[in-house]
Formats: C-alpha cells, structure tokens, sequence
C-alpha cells in the first residue's frame, strides 16, 4: 500500500512538473506575441521578421515561431517596432511540406508575395532584419522583401535562426544584395532551443551590447 501511494506521489509530482513547462512555454510566446504586437513608439529603428509557426524541425509545434521569438528579446531591449512579414499565400504547416515548398522556390528562384506592406519605411534609419534558414539558405520570400524597399543608406543588421547551419553565408549575401546599404556580416545565428529559452534571450542582448546598443 505504501508503495502504491509513493508512486502515486511520484507520478503527480512529474505530472506538476510537466505542466510547469508547457505553463512557461506558452507564457514565453503569449509575452512574445504582446511585445510584437504593439507599435506605439516614434523609434527610428525597425525590427522585421519572418518566422514559421506549426511544425519546427527539433521544437515541435509552436505558435510564435523561433525567429520570432528573437525579434521580440530585440523590439523589447531596444524599444523599437517591429513588421512581419506575411507571406499572402501560407506555408504549409508541417515541417516536411514547408521544406518541399522552400527547396522548390529555391530552385526556381521564386519571389513569393508578402501580403503586408511597410507603409513608413522611410522613418526608419536602422532595420533589423530575421529569418530561419531553410535548406541551407534563407526563405526566397526574404528576396521579395529587400526587393520591395530602397535601403540605400539605411545600417541593416541580420539574425536569424537554425538548425545547424549557422547564418549559412546569408548576412554575405544580404550585403551584396543591398549594395547602397551599410549591411553589418556581425549578425546574430541561434539555433531554435536555445533562441526559445532565457539562454537565448541573454544571448541576443549581450550581442546587442556588442553592437553599441
């Protein structure tokens, strides 16, 4: 009997302790989402991101996806706003039909539309600028958005997140891509864990520091 009630105790304290993480995971992303949300600052610098929800390669399904998570640790610390790029046709929400999608695009160099559009770019001297990478590369929806504004003379500073690939080259091709730009290569790659967690976040403002901010 007295083993029953031990196991019985065991098995509600892992059940507590269970309960306490997915609590604290969806407090991180509803804390996330509410910082994203919110532009009521004259701030000169801009926070845009694209991220993926659903199916996350390593994390599972998430509502506010890894990149995201990043770009609100930099919208918070910097006080600045923030614009996600929205793609006007969804990526699929599982991992495996994502992945099909992008390494398509890849290798027909597509421009997929965004939905959204900045309406005050100009205000912005500053932009910081977030995707995961895919199949070795960045989103070719990325393309479209540094197609779709003038960054001449604008200082643009790149993260992003992954699964082992690091910044994959990216922050090299950004800064030729936007000639007239000052495009810093001291950009910030967390792969999806570690950009979901506390870690991360300390990461992401100590690198900020380093930056001067």
């Amino acid at each position: 009997m007295k083993k029953i009630i031990l196991l019985l105790i065991l098995s509600l304290i892992v059940i507590g302790l269970g309960i306490s993480e997915v609590t604290a995971a969806s407090d991180a992303e509803k804390q996330a989402n509410d910082i994203l949300n919110k532009n009521n600052t004259d701030s000169k610098i801009l926070v845009v991101y694209f991220s993926k929800t659903g199916e996350n390669y390593n994390v599972g399904n998430v509502e506010v996806g890894n990149t995201a998570m990043v770009a609100s640790y930099i919208k918070d610390y910097l006080k600045a706003d923030s614009f996600e790029i929205i793609p006007a046709n969804k990526y699929p929400d599982t991992y495996q039909e994502c992945l099909d999608q992008a390494t398509k695009e890849k290798d027909e160099n597509a421009r997929p539309e965004i939905q959204n559009k900045i309406t005050n770019f100009d205000q912005y001297d500053t932009i910081f600028v977030g995707y995961p990478i895919w199949w070795g590369d960045m989103p070719m929806i990325m393309h479209t958005f540094f197609e779709s504004y003038d960054f001449k003379d604008k200082k643009v500073i790149p993260f992003n997140t992954h699964e082992g690939s690091g910044d994959a080259g990216t922050y090299t091709t950004i800064q030729k891509e936007l000639s007239g730009a000052n495009v810093t290569t001291n950009g910030l790659a967390l792969d999806g864990n570690t950009a979901r967690s506390d870690d991360g976040k300390q990461k992401t403002v100590d690198w900020l520091k380093g930056l001067g901010y």
